[in-house]
């Protein structure tokens, strides 16, 4: 009988240290799979895993940008990013980026850079502002209290940081460690776009990543700013091997900022528009004022007639023209032209609508110059109207009784 419970000691022993073991390393190796992107379950599964949601890379340094034309940039809002612009510069001219995905949403702004050749050399596109969400609950696992608990102890201010910065390292550590780099994990596999290359932290709260391009001279990067819970993001597309391209990416990293879309920012823009003289008004420079105003206010169609009248009273404006014309034709059906040149290289369907509007238009002045047909004769008083109205009735004699009468 000794020897029985002996046995069994032994055998509860050892089942004992089997499963305080498991207990203690299960954690440990499941964290392994989730973290490798492996042993996806109910709790926790990533439909898109990518090694580099591990460890972001530190970005390219930039150097200062020294601008030797410092009075001929200037700030302008456009959406809800404040830009420097080159305003009548030497080097860089504008062109602007208006594209209507559909007609429920507003379009997306932008602005090219182009030489004095016509050559691209940057672009930049500005995003819409979004609301930071909640990702903690898009997995079962951070839903258990215990889990929650030491996630929300985090700020987040400090989470956002780390998913740019913090270095996840696949060893053994403390279960609160484990915790954080899943949710870290979590986080990138929500907010890195499909195509991310790579991505980093440029200064506190502001993050760049840089995203595939199709054309492999261009390198193209979105940069990412968290403030009090908003996220403010642009474009930008910079030539490589461009040193001035270089520059304007350091220029614009630097200096762009944020704010809230304002209309009446709109409104100053286009007065501080009325105070230019016309050569500036016809130029580029007056496009940006009025570009930058309407950016305000979107649904603004004045500014956009205003913008195809200056512009076609100006020169070498064919290309910001061809933007706001398809814009203008996409949205309200019509182009607002009120010139008759065209290029041999525009679009045939939209110079056949310019041609149909600039018609219409010529019609309707041919009707309001045309003079008026005056009447043979002396003009009757109403008293000699009446007298000839009395003598036809008379000479027709009367109306003849109708079948059906009403009685009212």
């Amino acid at each position: 009988m000794r020897w029985v419970f002996l046995i069994l000691f032994l055998v509860l022993g050892v089942a004992g240290t089997w499963g305080y073991s498991f207990l203690k390393e299960y954690p440990f190796k499941q964290y392994m799979l989730w973290i490798q992107g492996k042993g996806a379950n109910r709790y926790y599964s990533l439909s898109q895993y990518k090694s580099l949601y591990l460890r972001p890379q530190a970005m390219d340094k930039m150097a200062p940008y020294q601008e030797d034309y410092v009075q001929l940039w200037r700030d302008f809002p456009i959406s809800n990013c404040l830009i420097p612009l080159p305003t009548r510069h030497p080097l860089f001219q504008t062109i602007p980026i208006i594209e209507l995905k559909d007609a429920k949403h507003g379009p997306h702004l932008g602005m090219i850079i182009i030489e004095p050749s016509r050559r691209e050399i940057s672009r930049i596109y500005t995003m819409p502002t979004t609301l930071y969400r909640d990702h903690s609950l898009g997995q079962d696992l951070f839903k258990l209290p215990f889990a929650r608990n030491r996630i929300l102890k985090k700020n987040l201010d400090t989470i956002w940081n780390d998913i740019f910065s913090y270095q996840i390292i696949p060893q053994e550590k403390n279960i609160d460690d484990m915790l954080y780099d899943l949710y870290i994990l979590h986080l990138r596999s929500k907010i890195l776009p499909r195509g991310t290359v790579r991505y980093g932290l440029l200064s506190p709260g502001k993050a760049v990543i840089e995203l595939l391009s199709k054309d492999k001279d261009y390198q193209v990067e979105l940069a990412i700013t968290q403030k009090n819970g908003n996220i403010y993001s642009f474009v930008i597309k910079t030539e490589k091997s461009n040193p001035d391209s270089q520059k304007l990416r350091s220029k614009f990293f630097q200096n762009i900022s944020f704010m809230p879309i304002d209309s009446s920012m709109g409104k100053i823009l286009y007065t501080e528009f009325k105070q230019l003289n016309f050569a500036r008004q016809v130029d580029q420079e007056g496009m940006l004022y009025l570009f930058s105003a309407w950016s305000q206010d979107l649904g603004n169609k004045d500014l956009v007639r205003d913008m195809v009248y200056y512009l076609e009273r100006g020169k070498n404006n064919g290309e910001h023209l061809k933007t706001i014309y398809k814009f203008a034709f996409g949205r309200y059906g019509k182009t607002f032209t009120t010139r008759k040149s065209f290029d041999e290289n525009d679009d045939p369907n939209m110079v056949l609508q310019r041609k149909i509007e600039i018609e219409d238009v010529d019609r309707r002045m041919e009707i309001n110059n045309a003079p008026r047909v005056r009447p043979l004769g002396p003009e009757l008083t109403s008293e000699e109207r009446m007298n000839l109205y009395l003598k036809k009735a008379k000479e027709e004699g009367p109306a003849e009784e109708s079948e059906d009468m009403t009685v009212h």
